[in-house]
């Protein structure tokens, strides 16, 4: 009885010292010829992913063909010099794609719940293979992480996201073999969301105030060198497919890419599995006849939990780019919340 106590209370003294990690990034690792595996994530692409029930968008494939172009070459094509030129470019990754995949449908009565989810509507499904390693990553942010970044709270809508997620796991892990392997973290940042609120005139017709808003913002953004690397429109999707929608006037996410920052973080410094991020999702809905536009993305500082990066500069470099999306959207009329 006594020996039979004190192992009890030795495990229970362990169980309360140990620190369990927080699996923030899941990826399939897979070994072989660089074509043959960019074959077989082609082969997800095209059969798969619909199998699972999602649909790419937005696909960006060879990223690391046009940092060499954008960065690396010193002649442009009509033999001028290159402004964008880096002399101490080094090209580090054989593979870098990002490909944004949601299901409209799907998302439907997920968003009505939880607008915020849409961090991650669509989400980031990413290939990455570096030089110096004969291995090829293909994965996601765990649903946990998108879930708890996003702040959902919804117990139904937490267990159904994380269904689809694990589907695509599913398919990821069928079509490349390998084995999986997460990168985990002690927790997640205080701050895992940027959000806004901006002032929305709705005029005579809401949806000609949407399109203005829309060319006001893709200006603002272009103009401070961000790429839209995407955007879906849910709303329209719902309306043109007779899904009833009862809750926004509009509602559409952008995915947002700056390609020095995403040059620098996934090549410069090798954290390509930071690319599960990448492009950033920003959602932007108006409820119906509000007058007030509702935006969020998920925060740049995130970045730095998930790299586990130290270095001052670096963590200076990244959390610059949140307050350059503040000062855009500011900019704008928004309000930070």
């Amino acid at each position: 009885m006594l020996s039979r106590l004190i192992k009890t209370t030795v495990l229970l003294a362990l169980t309360s010292t140990m620190a369990f990690g927080y699996q923030a990034i899941r990826m399939n690792v897979s070994e072989g010829e660089y074509a043959e595996r960019n074959k077989a994530f082609n082969t997800i692409l095209e059969v798969d992913l619909e199998d699972a029930g999602f649909t790419p968008k937005d696909i960006h494939a060879g990223i690391e063909y046009y940092y060499k172009l954008f960065y690396g070459t010193e002649l442009l094509k009509d033999g001028k010099p290159n402004p964008q030129f880096k002399k101490d470019y080094v090209g580090n990754l054989d593979n870098l794609g990002f490909i944004t995949i949601s299901n409209e449908a799907w998302m439907l009565p997920l968003l009505l719940k939880e607008p915020s989810l849409g961090g991650f509507a669509p989400l980031n499904y990413l290939i990455y293979k570096k030089k110096s390693e004969n291995k090829t990553f293909v994965g996601t942010l765990t649903p946990e992480a998108m879930l708890d970044i996003t702040k959902v709270k919804d117990l139904e809508v937490r267990k159904t996201f994380t269904e689809y997620i694990n589907a695509l796991s599913e398919a990821t892990d069928k079509g490349m073999g390998g084995k999986v392997e997460y990168t985990e973290i002690d927790k997640l940042p205080k701050k895992t969301m940027v959000e806004f609120e901006v002032p929305f005139n709705r005029g005579s017709d809401v949806l000609d105030a949407k399109f203005n808003f829309m060319d006001k913002f893709e200006k603002a953004f272009e103009a401070k060198e961000y790429i839209i690397a995407g955007k879906r429109d849910f709303a329209e999707y719902w309306a043109d497919n007779g899904l009833e929608n009862n809750r926004y006037d509009a509602y559409w996410v952008y995915s947002l890419c700056h390609f020095t920052f995403s040059y620098t973080v996934f090549n410069v410094w090798q954290h390509p599995e930071l690319g599960v991020s990448a492009p950033c999702s920003m959602y932007m809905y108006l409820d119906k006849d509000s007058n007030v536009l509702k935006v969020g993305m998920p925060s740049v500082e995130n970045w730095i939990t998930f790299g586990k990066i130290t270095d001052p500069k670096q963590i200076e470099f990244i959390r610059e780019m949140d307050e350059k999306i503040k000062a855009i959207m500011i900019s704008l009329g928004a309000k930070e919340i």
